[in-house]
């Protein structure tokens, strides 16, 4: 309990640190009052899809793939649970699984979520581990639990433990805040498809839309 407290004290310096405020609790969220919009990005260096170095990136899809999704999104966001359970499904289905579109996934979550899951990645495992995060986040309440999500999805056990622990990937769970606020991310979940923002987990048909753009330039 008192190393989720630590989490929890982490997270709030962050943002205290970034000046952002993002979307917390998915049960208290209105999700008739969410900000919808698509905006066109005028300095295409902010969103990261010019100079996207994958090496660098959790990501999906091909890699040569000519539009890149970049996702900035929580598992304590109701409407990026939404997204990662309804509608980023779809979007793979019909994109990503063709090669067309690669999404890259930058996280918000308190940093030992997101570094357990570049934990998993380390596995080849990011994209269960992930999700299964999005999935069952309310039962998420310390370390333990995070380490007990690798052994149910059957990830080496002892090698998780000890990446974790280290807290070897820390300064990557911060970077992603601080790529928000250099990208002008204002909330969660945000998404720049190419040189152009998404606010907010929108119908899916806005995604398709601005991807089409893309895909016919």
């Amino acid at each position: 309990m008192e190393k989720w407290k630590t989490i929890i004290l982490g997270l709030i310096a962050i943002i205290l640190l970034t000046g952002i405020i993002w979307y917390a609790d998915q049960n208290e969220q209105p999700k008739n009052d969410q900000t919808a919009s698509v905006l066109e990005v005028a300095n295409q260096n902010i969103t990261g899809s010019v100079k996207l170095k994958l090496s660098d990136e959790l990501f999906i899809g091909n890699p040569e793939a000519s539009v890149t999704i970049i996702e900035y999104a929580s598992h304590f966001c109701g409407f990026c649970v939404d997204y990662h359970l309804e509608t980023l499904p779809l979007l793979v289905d019909k994109y990503v699984k063709i090669g067309e579109v690669k999404v890259v996934f930058r996280l918000l979550s308190p940093p030992e979520l997101s570094m357990a899951v570049l934990c998993a990645n380390e596995q080849e495992d990011f994209q269960e581990f992930n999700t299964f995060l999005y999935e069952n986040i309310q039962d998420i309440k310390s370390v333990d639990d995070l380490k007990k999500t690798a052994g149910l999805l059957e990830l080496n056990q002892k090698e998780f433990d000890q990446c974790l622990d280290s807290n070897k990937y820390q300064e990557k769970a911060v970077k992603w805040f601080d790529q928000a606020t250099s990208a002008g991310v204002e909330g969660t979940p945000t998404f720049f498809v190419n040189d152009q923002k998404i606010v907010g987990n929108q119908p899916i048909t806005v995604f398709e839309d601005v991807i089409e753009q893309e895909l016919a330039k």
